[in-house]
């Protein structure tokens, strides 16, 4: 008797935590969205425009942007319509993934808290800012759920691949590692994809292109890109803990040390730990990329469901400040550390 009361409270408090977060999603999303929406409707999707259409054009110079060469042979299609329409539906493809998304990890959940979960997720402020540039975070992160939530397998190695071979983020590092120790058979799938549509894409489109990609990437970190990538994240804040100085060099150490320590001890913890470091990690992090964070709400629910909850409530509060984000973000890594297995039933 006594455990199904504590499990009604459980889901009552669930549910109450739920319509709190949603509600706070929706001021706070909203708010965000109504006061960047018009200096950043479209931008990263009109890029992929841009550069599909020189291509089309036969201009063979690599037009500029972090994405692989083949990822513009691939946007193609947004060329075939004027560039509004392609910003929308752009859009449209992040709402659609996402509303998958939550459908598929929300199964067997009352309906009610299938609204209140899809609500809290499209307000997320990530995910208003991904949607309205029109980024690519949560196409990655939809090619990583196969990976994420099945078990070890060559073919669910397969959508990654394609993703990492048009948008090799920085972020993605640790998921590699841990796919390493935790999905080997899928990690192979992910490299083999990952080459031989490198290599298509050398095929089709010169060697010259993947030449200047790579010089590009090569000096992402440089001034001459960082005008153009990081210095422009001040409106939004720059969430990793670059660029180093000798504090954030040793922050950056203590993050990896802490990822490693959890992807070599627990798969669950693990994944949400190297989704973190990936962020905490990769030279630069925009508010965007914080999107991908979707895919460890459900394994931090089951290992520490008090802390998720809170982050989740008061995650598009902190995001104003870059540092309170960076502090959000090391509580989730900490966490995931294994010394804390044995509370996580009441944390």
């Amino acid at each position: 008797m006594r455990e199904r009361i504590a499990a009604a409270l459980e889901r009552r408090s669930g549910r109450q935590t739920l319509f709190a977060v949603a509600v706070m999603n929706v001021i706070t999303g909203l708010g965000l969205g109504a006061h960047i929406a018009a200096a950043n409707f479209g931008g990263d999707s009109g890029l992929y425009r841009q550069c599909a259409l020189l291509l089309t054009e036969g201009r063979t110079e690599f037009c500029g942007f972090l994405y692989s060469p083949l990822t513009a042979l691939v946007a193609r299609p947004l060329t075939w319509v004027s560039p509004t329409t392609a910003i929308v539906a752009m859009t449209l493809i992040g709402v659609a993934v996402l509303l998958t998304g939550v459908a598929l990890e929300t199964r067997g959940q009352a309906s009610i808290d299938r609204v209140l979960v899809a609500v809290a997720a499209l307000t997320f402020a990530p995910v208003v800012y991904e949607l309205l540039l029109g980024q690519t975070t949560l196409l990655i992160a939809a090619a990583l759920y196969p990976v994420a939530r099945r078990a070890d397998g060559f073919r669910n190695g397969i959508p990654f691949g394609i993703a990492l071979a048009l948008a090799p983020k920085p972020l993605l590092v640790p998921i590699l590692f841990w796919m390493l120790i935790w999905r080997r058979q899928a990690l192979a799938a992910t490299v083999l994809t990952t080459l031989l549509l490198t290599g298509l894409g050398v095929l089709l489109l010169g060697i010259g292109q993947y030449q200047d990609w790579i010089a590009v990437l090569s000096g992402a970190g440089r001034e001459s890109v960082a005008g153009t990538f990081i210095l422009s994240s001040r409106d939004t804040g720059n969430f990793s803990v670059w660029p180093l100085n000798p504090a954030t060099f040793v922050l950056g150490c203590a993050v990896a040390a802490a990822a490693f320590w959890a992807i070599a001890t627990d798969s669950s913890k693990g994944f949400v730990a190297a989704l973190f470091a990936g962020l905490l990690l990769a030279p630069y992090s925009l508010l965007y990329a914080f999107s991908i964070l979707l895919l460890a709400v459900k394994p931090g629910l089951e290992f520490a469901p008090r802390t998720t909850r809170v982050l989740a409530l008061i995650a598009n509060i902190v995001r104003s400040l870059p540092v309170l984000f960076v502090v959000w973000s090391l509580v989730g890594l900490s966490r995931c550390l294994p010394f804390r297995r044995h509370r996580s039933s009441r944390t």
